[in-house]
């Protein structure tokens, strides 16, 4: 595959689609663009859950939000907005009255024409005679039971997923033969004990049953099981059907009762040092809304991550000004359980007898239980955790403080090695925090500083500020000690779950100086005080971001980034004599052009071709490119056809490149390409009816240079027939072919 092949491949079609751009401009109306703005620039990050996003979008374009009424934490939701353009909205109303058409934001300061066209799909102004609540009202008074029971919103979604190909996992087990030997390494014996495979089916189900009216009412019933999982009822080892069950009753909107959630939630308080999980964003292009994290408070949930979730009850109960928040969770997580040393030779029955066990390989996070290994660590762990949050808000001011305390039923620890000394190790935690949020005329000052058991430090601060109508800017510090345990917390970081051992300095930069040009940059340096994993000493890197955006007319895009990440590890190749671990320099560079326009009002086009270079030191140089075309046509009301062909070639997996990949609705793909191949997709959404509603998404990655000639197993010549022998992916998930095929299928059904 040639780099200049790819070239001329993407500038032919992208010139095609330039003369074929229709007079009327008009756009498409597909949250996925949305999705993917909001999360552009972003590497896999199994810590966020963008289900929330998904439901949020789709339901303010259904319902959209009304300029006039709607609340701050609501329209800080929305693509671009931030707290400063909210506060700048309301000295807008209290000065002239209430807005009469969406188009008379453009006489609001900070509002320009790009980002209005931002969030037009989901705001809206409704008349003066809509129901507004009393400024003198001293709590909401929530709509009648009988009015919810009427207006209620009921969904019901089923999905399935696999791979067409088959997986080593769910082949026979085979015999290895490994030799056993004594201490002095004499062989004394051979294990032949079967291989390990995965005890369920490759099929990824997915079910869930919702009903909600508004902020008033909410009840979801959520169950997954992962490819590889079993699906059985075995209450004895806590199987109910699905290997993951989520569920919760939710209230809210009634006297001081915000929120009332029964079942799974999440936090989301503060800037996210000390609770926050669920949707979160990173560096990417957002240059200026990405460095502070949402306040949403109580959250019901009803995704499938099963480390991101909090299970028990809670409430979010508000009085004037003042807001309170507390909750209580107990709920099992995997862990990796050894017997405690004292009782590594009992003959204690542990059927019936539950010694004190300590989690020698700490918390698992992957949330799957296919083999005999991951079964054993499943919801191995009870986690106990309570705690609250008394917050004071006033539209341009918030003063809040949480806490926390978190109990494990067994000990956490693990053995220590040259970076991981000061990790969390014990079976009890607590956290407390002190935030901050104002916001003064044009800029948004915002903090928090929090400490844990430990006596370690967690502190971040910044601002957001509107320099001019077409100058943005925002500042973050940030330093997390070597000691600082905030097991659920989700800051804006280089390593946003980690928070600990990081000090670093961001600064963003929006330029717009008309409605067509746009320059996003960012510079962000960070600093290890410890060492860290491949850094066996302190390490320090820096980051940078610049992208230049232009929209020639509405409903097309065209811009180029350019992306360097530089970090300091552990060096691969030893020079002659060296012996002793050393840090040099490795430097990540991705360059992209990007294009995408509406053909006419129900095609859009997009194309995009974007290069990698990875070097470490003077050892090892390695380059990737990825170049593909994308289309949605939409053929009417009820169908709409989405694909795209790719070509990469990446040589090495640290070469690789990110692309933000259309799926059925409520599933996100971000792959990484990497090797040398091709990929396709193509989805097919069906609305057969007004309630009913199908996806159907297949997609296929084929690779080169997988497949060697298979040779005699005794002779290890070729074969003579001149057959090959083909394998992409490792252990369990290895697949003896140079293609992988996935096929997902999902139905909703609105009740």
């Amino acid at each position: 595959m040639k780099h200049s092949y790819l070239l001329i491949f993407f500038l032919v079609l992208t010139h095609i689609a330039f003369s074929q751009i229709d007079s009327t401009g008009k756009e498409i109306d597909d949250i996925n663009t949305d999705i993917e703005d909001f999360i552009i620039g972003q590497e896999v990050d199994d810590q966020v859950d963008y289900t929330y996003l998904t439901d949020f979008l789709e339901e303010v374009a259904k319902k959209p939000l009304d300029l006039n009424t709607a609340s701050k934490e609501d329209l800080l939701r929305l693509p671009g907005m931030n707290a400063i353009l909210f506060n700048q909205l309301q000295s807008h109303i209290k000065k002239f009255g209430k807005l009469t058409s969406i188009y008379e934001l453009q006489a609001v300061p900070g509002y320009s024409l790009a980002r209005i066209r931002a969030i037009q799909n989901y705001v809206t102004v409704r008349s003066a005679g809509a129901k507004d609540i009393s400024p003198n009202a001293k709590f909401t008074q929530g709509p009648p039971v009988k009015e919810v029971i009427e207006g209620l919103e009921m969904e019901f979604i089923q999905r399935f997923v696999w791979i067409a190909e088959e997986q080593r996992g769910y082949t026979p087990p085979d015999t290895t033969f490994k030799d056993i030997t004594d201490d002095t390494g004499l062989v004394i014996g051979q294990d032949t004990s079967l291989s390990s495979r995965y005890a369920g089916s490759p099929f990824r189900s997915y079910t869930r049953l919702r009903a909600r009216y508004g902020k008033n009412f909410s009840f979801a019933v959520t169950g997954e099981k992962d490819p590889g999982e079993t699906f059985e009822w075995n209450p004895d080892n806590r199987y109910y059907g699905y290997d993951f069950l989520s569920g919760h009753v939710a209230i809210g909107g009634y006297g001081p009762i915000e929120q009332l959630v029964i079942g799974d939630y999440n936090l989301q308080l503060g800037q996210g040092m000390v609770l926050s999980r669920g949707l979160g964003f990173g560096k990417g292009s957002s240059v200026i809304n990405s460095v502070k994290q949402p306040n949403r408070g109580l959250i019901p949930y009803s995704s499938v991550n099963e480390n991101q979730l909090l299970r028990g009850a809670a409430v979010q109960l508000g009085y004037n000004d003042f807001h309170f928040t507390t909750f209580f969770s107990r709920i099992r997580l995997d862990a990796v359980l050894a017997l405690d040393d004292a009782l590594a030779d009992s003959t204690i029955d542990l059927d019936i007898f539950d010694p004190v066990l300590s989690a020698s390989n700490n918390l698992q996070t992957s949330g799957l239980h296919r083999t005999a290994s991951e079964l054993a660590n499943r919801r191995s762990i009870l986690e106990t955790s309570y705690g609250g949050r008394l917050e004071y808000k006033t539209p341009t001011l918030t003063i809040g403080t949480t806490h926390y305390i978190q109990q494990f039923g067994s000990v956490l620890s693990q053995a220590v090695n040259e970076f991981n000394q000061f990790n969390f190790r014990g079976d009890q935690n607590y956290v407390n925090g002190l935030d901050f949020d104002w916001v003064y005329q044009n800029f948004n000052f915002f903090g928090e500083v929090a400490r844990s058991k430990s006596g370690g430090l967690g502190l971040s601060g910044g601002f957001m500020a509107s320099l001019s109508p077409t100058v943005d800017l925002s500042l973050l510090a940030r330093h997390y000690e070597v000691d600082f345990h905030s097991l659920k917390g989700y800051v804006f970081a280089e390593r946003p779950t980690a928070l600990s051992n990081e000090t670093g300095l961001y600064l963003g930069l929006r330029i717009a100086p008309n409605p067509k040009w746009t320059w996003n940059t960012y510079v962000d340096q960070f600093y290890y005080p410890w060492n860290s994993f491949r850094a066996s000493f302190p390490a320090r890197g820096w980051e940078f971001l610049t992208q230049l955006e232009y929209k020639p007319k509405r409903g097309s895009l065209v811009y180029v980034r350019l992306r360097s990440d530089n970090k300091q590890r552990n060096a691969s190749v030893f020079p002659p004599g060296q012996k002793l671990d050393y840090l040099i320099n490795t430097q990540r560079n991705t360059l992209r052009i990007h294009f995408q326009s509406n053909i006419n009002r129900n095609i859009n086009y997009k194309a995009r071709i974007e290069g990698s270079l990875y070097t470490q030191g003077d050892e090892e140089r390695h380059t990737g490119i990825l170049v593909y075309q994308d289309l949605v046509w939409k053929i009417g009301y009820k169908l709409k056809l989405t694909g795209r062909y790719a070509l990469f070639n990446a040589e090495d997996f640290d070469a690789r490149i990110y692309a933000y990949e259309n799926d059925v609705l409520g599933f996100f793909s971000i792959p990484a390409y990497s090797g040398q191949g091709s990929r396709y997709y193509g989805i097919l959404n069906w609305k057969a009816t007004r309630r009913l509603e199908f996806w159907f998404r297949v997609a296929q990655t084929r690779l080169r240079n997988v497949c060697t000639l298979a040779r005699d197993p005794f002779t290890n010549e070729p074969s003579a027939d001149g057959s090959q022998l083909c394998q992409i992916g490792t252990g369990l998930n290895q697949i003896n072919s140079d293609r992988r095929t996935e096929f997902k299928f999902q139905l909703r059904y609105k009740f």
